[in-house]
């Protein structure tokens, strides 16, 4: 009876293997201004199509297989009265994605405002950062040169950060924006193994 156990054990190891259920999960927070278009640009990621939503009333989580991640998202609603409680997802997280409504020029140096107070007080100087320039498929919308400009991000330089122009109506850019979240949260895990593994061959035996 026991060995019939192990064996079914290892088999449902096998198989979870096999289609993924063992992938390493990394925690993503999603953020911005209200109407940045955060939960479009998630549903087209999850569903491969354009799909109208509501606002995001607190938080939205998803859970989805992006190429070797388990990927949770909190989707985190961008109403001034949710943002006090972003603080507790963000600082758990892998990496942030912080989305901009490209053709909302008016409340550019809002969203730049709300962008330093994450970057500065709840978020890990050492995680990934993805600036998504929403809704680039509509009259108007200012290019990623734009962005680098209005949020001064020189000032961020060292960090690990990428802007990319996205339409949640035509898919532009969404893939490659998490194929780099993606590449940048495999890579670190790779360098810290590295780095244990030199500190465990350079330290000297005891006694």
């Amino acid at each position: 009876m026991f060995e019939k156990l192990r064996w079914l054990d290892c088999y449902l190891g096998f198989l979870a293997k096999l289609f993924g259920r063992n992938k390493e999960n990394v925690n993503i927070a999603m953020c911005g201004l209200d109407n940045a278009g955060k939960t479009s640009i998630l549903r087209y990621l999850i569903r491969g199509e354009f799909s109208s939503t509501i606002a995001t009333m607190g938080v939205n989580h998803e859970q989805f297989n992006f190429e070797s991640l388990s990927m949770s998202v909190m989707d985190l609603g961008g109403q001034k009265a949710f943002r006090q409680f972003w603080s507790n997802y963000i600082k758990q997280a892998n990496c942030l994605v912080f989305i901009v409504d490209s053709t909302d020029i008016v409340r550019m140096p809002l969203a730049r405002e709300v962008f330093y107070k994450v970057i500065t007080h709840f978020c890990d100087p050492t995680i990934p950062v993805m600036i998504l320039a929403t809704k680039q498929d509509l009259p108007g919308a200012c290019p990623v040169s734009y962005i680098f400009e209005i949020f001064q991000l020189n000032r961020l330089y060292g960090r690990t950060l990428h802007v990319q122009e996205t339409s949640a109506k035509t898919g532009l850019g969404i893939y490659e924006a998490f194929h780099w979240i993606h590449d940048n949260l495999t890579r670190e895990k790779s360098q810290k193994i590295s780095s244990k593994l030199t500190s465990n061959l350079t330290s000297p035996k005891p006694g």
